[in-house]
């Protein structure tokens, strides 16, 4: 019989038939490939997580040392004794870059809301002490110029601003030093406090001291009086010849009335300069017993006036400290005539002011200090050479010129001119 060529297998049938002779692989090779994919997956998975935990942790590490060295510089640069709050600069910087991008972005509402809450973390750091290196300052006033730069035709946006850079004054002021040397009768820590908290500030010892009535006679702290001094107009001879006796080491007695007479007068002259002499030197004793009275300070409890053309100096004023803490917070120490222009010729020079409120506008001001003062500026003519400003406060105006003193102020700079 005749085999016919579509009865014969295809390649295909051919190939399964030979693959079903041979033999075939044992039964625990398929589960076994499946174990070491699972191992592999778990290896990998391992070595991943591995890989991102080694990689937080160095970045963690890093920060670390980045916030060791910022700390330890910002201590060194400013009060070793204390420490600082973690972030709060940072915080700071964070938000003024968020204002500046709002201000590329044409946003003034979120730009000044952002502003503002840098602002007020400098409050809350001024409140609480904190140090600040001075490269702080100079970051925060060079992100508000480019928040200006970047939005510079809003008004609105200027007041904020300037609000901050003032602020930032006030910071810059309460880190600022004492003096050393300054009278401990000043109550330096609650005009400070008192200062911070924007509350009246307690008159110093000294001069609740010299506002007191005193209670004891004129004649307290004189001497008693000699047996000289007080004997009877009957006995005035002898007592003129004791007196004399006494003043010359030998005795003598008197040749004529006119001499007794002369002999009393010399007497009741002697006794006189003796007494006054006593009287000085017990009060001068007492003045220098005083506690906590420096002699060249000077307390004053109502407004100075200074004339056109007056220099107020140590030697006008009879002492280089004025202290003015026994004046309420918001009273003017010193008053120029009331154009408070620099024609006026008014010169402030060489001496530390305490206390109170002082308007800066049309004097000449030179070496001053002033500590725990109001200081206002009101946005006319300013001449400040050498002047330093210790925990004090200020009232300016939230303008160009306002923020140009509060710049100055908060870089620290003692010499600023404004016409």
């Amino acid at each position: 019989m005749s085999q016919r060529f579509s009865d014969s297998p295809s390649g295909r049938v051919r190939n399964w038939e030979r693959r079903r002779g041979r033999p075939s692989a044992p039964w625990f090779v398929r589960p076994l490939i499946i174990l070491l994919a699972f191992a592999l997956i778990v290896v990998l998975t391992f070595r991943g997580v591995q890989f991102a935990l080694r990689t937080r942790h160095g970045n963690l590490r890093a920060n670390v040392v980045v916030y060791e060295d910022f700390t330890s510089a910002s201590r060194s640069a400013t009060n070793p004794a204390t420490g600082i709050i973690p972030g709060w600069q940072r915080d700071v910087i964070v938000a003024l870059d968020e204002a500046q991008r709002h201000a590329s972005e044409g946003d003034a509402t979120e730009t000044n809301v952002a502003v503002d809450r840098a602002a007020s973390l400098v409050i809350v750091a001024r409140l609480r002490s904190q140090p600040t290196p001075p490269d702080f300052f100079d970051d925060a006033l060079a992100k508000l110029d480019q928040i200006l730069a970047a939005y510079h035709t809003n008004s609105r946006l200027t007041e904020h601003v300037t609000d901050a850079r003032i602020e930032l004054a006030e910071l810059r002021s309460s880190i600022e030093p004492v003096p050393p040397g300054t009278p401990q009768s000043l109550n330096i820590d609650e005009l400070l406090v008192a200062t911070a908290t924007g509350a009246t500030a307690p008159p110093s010892n000294a001069a609740a001291r010299s506002s007191a009535p005193s209670s004891a006679p004129s004649g307290a702290n004189q001497p008693p009086a000699t047996s000289s001094n007080s004997a009877p107009a009957g006995n005035s001879e002898s007592a003129n010849n004791s007196s004399s006796a006494t003043s010359s080491g030998s005795a003598s007695s008197p040749s004529s009335p006119g001499n007794s007479k002369a002999a009393a007068n010399s007497s009741s002259a002697s006794a006189a300069s003796n007494s006054k002499s006593a009287s000085n030197a017990s009060s001068a004793g007492n003045s220098k017993s005083a506690p906590n009275v420096a002699a060249s300070q000077v307390f004053v409890g109502a407004p100075r006036i200074l004339a056109i053309g007056a220099v107020l100096n140590p030697a006008s004023l009879g002492g280089n400290l004025l202290d003015a803490t026994s004046m309420p917070s918001s009273a003017e120490i010193l008053e120029p005539p009331p154009s408070r222009i620099f024609a006026d010729n008014v010169h402030v020079e060489n001496l530390t002011i305490v206390g109170a409120a002082q308007t800066l506008d049309g004097i000449h001001w030179k070496n001053v200090t002033f500590i725990g003062t109001h200081l206002r500026y009101e946005g006319g003519e300013v001449d400040l050479h050498d002047v330093r400003f210790i925990h004090c406060m200020f009232g300016f105006p939230s303008d160009d010129r306002g923020g140009r003193l509060a710049t100055a102020i908060a870089r620290g700079q003692t010499t600023v001119v404004i016409e």
